[in-house]
């Protein structure tokens, strides 16, 4: 049987809500065979449907871009020095009035002009969405999930020989609990430059060095410490990675704790109205980190260097341009890292 368009789109819109596979067959007037046909066919898409059998009956609902908690990793390489180079960055949070997208540009321009190929982005690179009776839905200048989507497609730094890997994170979230769709993923299907690591967290390897690069989906505290202590202090001895990149804070501090390097990132995003009304700090600013591996690949040493701005514009969702480089051109130098 072929399976158009049309009646995937109005079996998916059907079973939005769970139904019975007895059900599906009246509604859509197929028998057994077609319907769990046509399951199987959209299940091999990538698109989520669970199925949860009955005493008398197969029940089935479209669970949309929702993925299932699996851990999720990621290899990197060192060069002929034995060096992993990357920038760290969090919260861009795209299509909100507070982004800050100049900024977000002279951190790639700068990263570019030293040499720094990578960039891990540790969640939030979307403003989120708000339903419109939220105080806060007039904090975004794009609040639907496709334009915000298709704003960071078209708008997100591109540089030739340059490539960002990102996880989403808890304001990314809003687009999966509210219209089931990842934006990670329809991310990285139009920017090739663009690697997505998963929904709020990743594991790394750089060799043999471990790197967990984490989301925050928890509220701030009164220190600025606390939040990375208790995750690290989460972690069996045997668990451990060498290094936790954690972004969702709002803050820009390294230290080393239960031999954790722990770094947490700061935002490219000013501070937001819901921000400021819930008394959240808000540090912006990027992590230049190089990661040394001795002759066995184990970590030999990491220097983070810190990139902290004190001033935004409040303007700069409407005055800021993409920045795209293309292979060949070069930038003047601003600031050595």
């Amino acid at each position: 049987m072929k399976y158009d368009k049309k009646l995937t789109s109005r079996f998916l819109s059907y079973i939005s809500k769970e139904r019975s596979l007895s059900q599906v067959c009246r509604e859509l007037d197929l028998n057994e065979y077609e319907v769990l046909g046509l399951v199987n066919y959209i299940k091999n898409k990538g698109i989520n449907i669970a199925l949860k059998k009955t005493a008398y009956d197969i029940s089935m609902i479209y669970m949309g871009d929702i993925e299932y908690h699996e851990k999720n990793t990621y290899d990197f390489e060192t060069d002929e020095n034995n060096e992993f180079k990357f920038i760290a960055i969090a919260d861009t949070r795209l299509g909100s009035k507070s982004q800050q997208l100049s900024i977000l540009n002279d951190i790639y321009q700068i990263g570019y002009d030293n040499g720094y190929k990578n960039v891990i982005l540790c969640g939030n690179i979307s403003a989120g969405l708000y339903r419109l009776t939220d105080i806060y839905s007039e904090s975004n200048f794009i609040n639907d999930t496709q334009s915000q989507i298709e704003y960071i497609i078209n708008s997100y730094p591109q540089i030739d020989g340059m490539t960002t890997y990102f996880i989403t994170g808890k304001t990314d979230d809003r687009h999966l609990k509210q219209e089931k769709i990842s934006i990670g993923r329809r991310i990285t299907d139009y920017r090739e430059d663009m690697i997505f690591l998963g929904e709020n967290s990743c594991d790394v390897n750089i060799d043999n060095v471990t790197m967990q690069v984490l989301g925050n989906k928890l509220g701030k505290t009164y220190t600025v410490s606390y939040r990375t202590q208790q995750q690290i202090d989460s972690f069996r001895s045997e668990d451990k990675p060498d290094i936790l990149l954690y972004g969702g804070l709002l803050q820009m501090e390294k230290y080393t704790y239960r031999k954790v390097h722990c770094i947490s990132v700061p935002s490219v995003c000013a501070t937001t109205k819901e921000m400021n009304e819930k008394r959240f700090s808000n540090t912006i600013g990027a992590w230049y980190v190089t990661v040394k591996t001795n002759e066995k690949g184990l970590l030999e040493s990491i220097n983070a260097i810190s990139s902290p701005y004190y001033v935004t514009d409040k303007d700069d969702y409407i005055k800021a341009r993409p920045l795209k480089i293309e292979k060949g051109k070069t930038l003047t130098k601003k600031k050595a890292v």
